[in-house]
């Protein structure tokens, strides 16, 4: 190989390696992001919701971003945590949401029902994906789809008692 072959596979290597040392980088910013305050909530879930373990916590982010937490109560029963996390202008407008909200899983629907719920309902053409979330001070699972028109479809299906409490679909006609 002459001097200019080496140093053009030298010059490509080097950018694939910064390439991939970007999208990495971007990528852990992002996910530390998502990420950002689930110990912090662990320990409220623990102290104030007299939770014993935590099997798993997500981020739900509605008109106020909550941590969703599912565990198992001093009764060794399953629950979910809802911890609110508020921003200033949200604690001085509204104090009584500092509260954790814990429901045990059996008081409410499953995903699985949450989704039967909107199917039985509505045209899903693809499931996208489903979340508990919180809504109004109301626990929900926020199911996402697309619907027979191809737009994004958002259904938010109270967690107690099933039925369907909004109705949101977003058409997008830009890649037609």
């Amino acid at each position: 190989m002459g001097k200019k072959t080496i140093i053009a596979l030298i010059i490509i290597l080097l950018v694939i390696i910064t390439s991939i040392w970007l999208f990495a980088s971007i990528y852990n910013t992002a996910r530390s992001q998502y990420n950002e305050g689930h110990q912090h909530s662990k320990e409220i879930a623990l102290e104030k919701g007299k939770l014993t373990s935590i099997d798993t916590i997500d981020t739900y982010n509605g008109n106020i971003k909550y941590h969703i937490i599912s565990g198992e109560n001093v009764n060794k029963e399953p629950v979910y945590a809802w911890i609110p996390l508020l921003t200033k202008e949200q604690k001085k407008d509204k104090n009584d949401l500092d509260e954790v909200v814990i429901k045990k899983q059996s008081s409410g629907i499953t995903k699985e029902e949450a989704i039967q719920a909107v199917k039985s309902e509505y045209n899903v053409k693809k499931l996208i994906n489903v979340k508990l979330g919180m809504d109004e001070d109301i626990p929900i699972w926020e199911v996402k789809y697309k619907d027979q028109s191809d737009r994004y479809t958002f259904d938010y299906v109270h967690f107690s008692n099933g039925e369907i409490i909004k109705h949101m679909a977003v058409k997008n006609d830009k890649f037609k």
